[in-house]
C-alpha cells in the first residue's frame, strides 16, 4: 500500500495547460494552496508556492542523495507537489557509489534518470512546472524562483 498526503503531481498541472484548461488550471493551483499550503496568501501567491515547492524538491534531491536511493522514473508524473516520495518504482538504492547506476532497465541506454543525475531531473522537472504556470504567474519571477533551485540544493548539500 502506498500512502501519502496527496498524489498531486507535476504532470496534474501540465495536463491542464497543455489542455489549454486555464480556469481548472487556477482552481487547481488555488485549491492545491489553500489545502496544503494554507499559510501562502496574498496577491503573489502562485510565486511564493512555487518557491516553497522548489525549496522542497530540492531538498528532497539532498535527500534521495545522501541515503542513496534512486528512484527511477522520474518522470513529471511521479514528482510530488509536496515535495514527496511517491510513486517510485523501479527503485533501488547504490550498493557502491556509481552516479551512472539505474535500476531501470527502461533507462539503460541513456540513463536519464540514474543516481548522479537525480538533482539536475527535479530541476528540470520543475521548469516544466513553471512553463504549466506560465498562464497565472509572470514569466520572468517564474524563472528566478526556478534558478533558486541551485543554490537551496548546495546549500541543503553541505549542510
Amino acid at each position: 500500500m502506498r500512502v501519502a498526503p496527496s498524489f498531486l503531481r507535476f504532470g496534474n498541472f501540465e495536463m491542464l495547460n497543455a489542455r489549454k484548461e486555464v480556469d481548472n488550471l487556477r482552481q487547481l493551483v488555488d485549491w492545491t494552496i489553500s489545502r496544503y499550503y494554507p499559510h501562502i496568501t496574498g496577491e503573489n501567491k502562485v510565486i511564493d508556492w512555487f518557491k516553497e515547492v522548489v525549496d522542497r524538491t530540492a531538498k528532497l534531491m539532498v535527500e534521495w542523495m545522501r541515503v542513496g536511493f534512486v528512484h527511477g522514473v522520474m518522470n513529471t508524473d511521479n514528482m510530488s507537489i509536496l515535495g514527496l516520495t511517491i510513486d517510485y518504482g523501479p527503485y533501488s538504492f547504490v550498493d557502491n557509489y556509481d552516479p551512472n547506476f539505474t535500476p531501470n532497465t527502461t533507462d539503460l541506454p541513456g540513463r536519464r534518470y540514474a543516481f548522479g543525475k537525480q538533482p539536475s531531473i527535479g530541476y528540470w522537472n520543475l521548469g516544466a512546472l513553471a512553463g504549466a504556470l506560465l498562464p497565472l504567474a509572470d514569466k520572468d519571477k517564474l524563472v528566478a524562483t526556478l534558478d533558486s533551485f541551485k543554490d537551496v540544493y548546495w546549500a541543503e548539500y553541505y549542510a
